[in-house]
């Protein structure tokens, strides 16, 4: 019986009932009636699994199955009321955008000077003075052009201007000239276009904050394309003169080609163990910055690139940074220009380098490892005492604290965190920075990786085998024995989405203890019976073997061999002889990265 008739003999039955009102013909309505919520849901059913065995991740279906896993990633929109500065509403899109543009604007200024007046007096003294020509800028070619054009994401939202780069990449060669000449134009003068100047925010909910408190939204900056297409041909230029005279710190790992976070952790993590086996304690600290971008002081910025650059840079990045602005937009509605008094553009191209260049000089202390990757910094200090640990520790915090306060950098101490690492059961005595004790933990979250007391990576692995449980539910009705999904593409998912989460890092972690190993290796297996429908007789070796996955030690050991082939021409010589095994009697029996390679 179809849908149709089945709705019509309900229909009949209910009217029936209603009528005489007798226990058999209520009987009847209700036995329909539950046949008819039986047909529904076996259609709903048999319509998702045409729609999932049709999914495909090939351009002949427009990438449907990645459509169909795309909502996993999206940021939520939330159109909550915003509560104001005086307790009241935000209740409409009007409300909300002046409101969010006035925290911003709260937010887009340097902070509080507190520190030496005679830096202050340097600075402004330098930015003063004037300077003397210097040799041009070389020209901007049209091939330069037109390959910056082409790099551009074709996916990437535009600014107010509405000037995507598929727009720039179907330009006439006509109109590639002319904007060369614009190019050039602009960085002979040095002066960047007002217009191209102006940010349009669009404001984020960050995941598991309150909706109505202003401050849990993020801010995402959408700049004109044309004016990245400049950056970009710009830092060109600007690259080989920061790598010549090594303005960048080589424990600096961010935002440069060939570094990654993996080796930056590494660095510490080969200190860690160097630790435990001279029997020593490491009282390192992982330093939190507030609002590290958006409050750079663009006077102390420029200070420093008029002392390191040739003056016509100098020039350009002031005309960059002097004269932002930005406004809020949500839906239709958009809140007036604000002022940008501080802080890096988000979404550019040159500022993560130029937040870079701002904190190049951080001081350094004899005694103490200093990693940076972008604002994330550690610090660790090795000694036999835990005491002296932690007064070299302080020491070097001494002068951090100093060089914070000149350059109007604000740390969180309470968000930072001190360690112990070591093999003993003492504990290193607290470090403290601007007076404020930093939190005593026994592990740090630092560059995604959690780094315990004794480096067994337990944590780690079981925060992400509940990341990846979180996830699998969000695709359970994709990959489940039910899904009509085919299983070359529930594989794919399984790739792309679920094995990534348990795969970073694994050159590092994957020296913990089997026990730890397997807590993911059971995952795998039963993620694999789950696609296949596996039979209990079929062996998880089968599985790992007919469907072509390797196992998670034998990921590991191929993974770290490709590791040590990238660092063996890393240009980093903090990075370039990690995976160098020293030939040294190892008193301890536990694994460091070096010997996963014959695992």
């Amino acid at each position: 019986m179809s849908i149709r008739e089945m709705i019509s003999e309900k229909r009949k039955a209910r009217k029936r009932w209603q009528e005489t009102r007798f226990p058999y013909d209520k009987t009847q309505l209700n036995s329909i009636t539950a046949k008819l919520k039986q047909l529904l849901n076996s259609d709903k059913n048999q319509g998702i699994q045409t729609y999932l065995k049709n999914l495909n991740a090939t351009a002949a279906t427009d990438y449907s199955l990645w459509k169909a896993t795309k909502k996993l990633k999206r940021p939520i929109l939330i159109q909550s009321p915003i509560r104001k500065k005086d307790n009241t509403w935000a209740k409409n899109d009007s409300e909300r955008v002046e409101t969010f543009a006035e925290h911003l604007h709260e937010v887009f200024v340097p902070n509080s000077f507190q520190g030496d007046s005679k830096k202050m007096d340097e600075v402004l003294h330098l930015l003063n003075r004037t300077h003397q020509l210097d040799l041009p800028i070389s020209k901007f070619t049209k091939s330069e052009v037109t390959q910056a054009i082409r790099k551009l994401n074709q996916h990437k939202a535009p600014g107010y201007d509405l000037i995507t780069a598929k727009i720039l990449r179907e330009l006439p060669e006509e109109a590639i000239i002319y904007l060369t000449q614009l190019y050039n134009a602009i960085i002979k003068r040095g002066f960047v276009p007002q217009q191209w100047k102006v940010a349009q925010v669009i404001m984020i909910l960050k995941p598991g904050k309150r909706a109505e408190d202003v401050k849990s939204y993020r801010p995402i900056s959408l700049l004109p394309i044309p004016s990245k297409v400049l950056e970009i041909l710009f830092l060109k230029r600007l690259m080989p003169i920061i790598e010549k005279n090594q303005i960048i710190p080589n424990y600096q790992f961010g935002f440069r080609q060939k570094h990654s976070t993996i080796e930056q952790i590494h660095r510490l993590v080969e200190k860690i163990n160097t630790t435990f086996e001279q029997k020593k304690y490491c009282s390192a600290i992982f330093l939190d910055i507030s609002q590290a971008f958006d409050r750079v002081w663009h006077e102390g910025l420029l200070y420093k690139i008029k002392k390191t650059l040739p003056i016509n840079y100098y020039v350009f990045i002031r005309s960059y940074l002097n004269n932002r602005h930005f406004f809020v937009k949500q839906n239709d509605k958009a809140s007036k220009l604000y002022t940008i008094q501080a802080g890096v553009p988000q979404g550019s191209v040159l500022g993560p380098i130029l937040y870079l260049m701002y904190t190049s000089d951080l001081p350094t202390t004899e005694g103490v490892v200093i990693g940076t990757f972008a604002d994330d910094t550690a610090a660790l200090a090795i000694d036999d005492n835990p005491a002296a640990a932690s007064t070299k520790l302080q020491r070097c915090l001494k002068n951090i604290s100093q060089w914070l306060k000149n350059w109007r950098i604000q740390p969180n101490e309470n968000k930072s965190i001190h360690v112990t690492f070591t093999i003993r059961r003492e504990t290193c005595p607290p470090v403290h920075l601007n007076g404020v004790q930093i939190p005593q933990a026994n592990e740090a979250k630092y560059l995604g990786l959690y780094l315990d007391r004794r480096l067994t990576w337990r944590k780690h692995i079981f925060t992400k085998r509940k990341a990846m449980g979180i996830q699998l539910r969000k695709l359970y009705w994709l990959m489940c024995q039910k899904s009509q999904l085919s299983l070359e593409n529930k594989l794919l998912l399984y790739k792309c989405i679920l094995k990534p989460i348990w795969t970073y890092g694994v050159q590092l972690w994957g020296t913990t203890a089997n026990s730890n190993i397997e807590i993911l290796q059971r995952f795998q297996s039963k993620i694999l019976r789950m696609i296949t429908n596996s039979p209990w007789y079929i062996t998880n070796n089968r599985l790992h073997h007919d469907l072509d996955i390797p196992t998670v030690k034998e990921e590991i050991k191929t993974r770290v061999k490709a590791y040590k082939t990238r660092l063996q021409n890393h240009p980093n010589k903090l990075a370039s002889h990690l995976m160098n095994r020293k030939k040294i009697f190892y008193r301890l029996k536990r694994r460091i990265p070096q010997d996963l390679i014959t695992v």
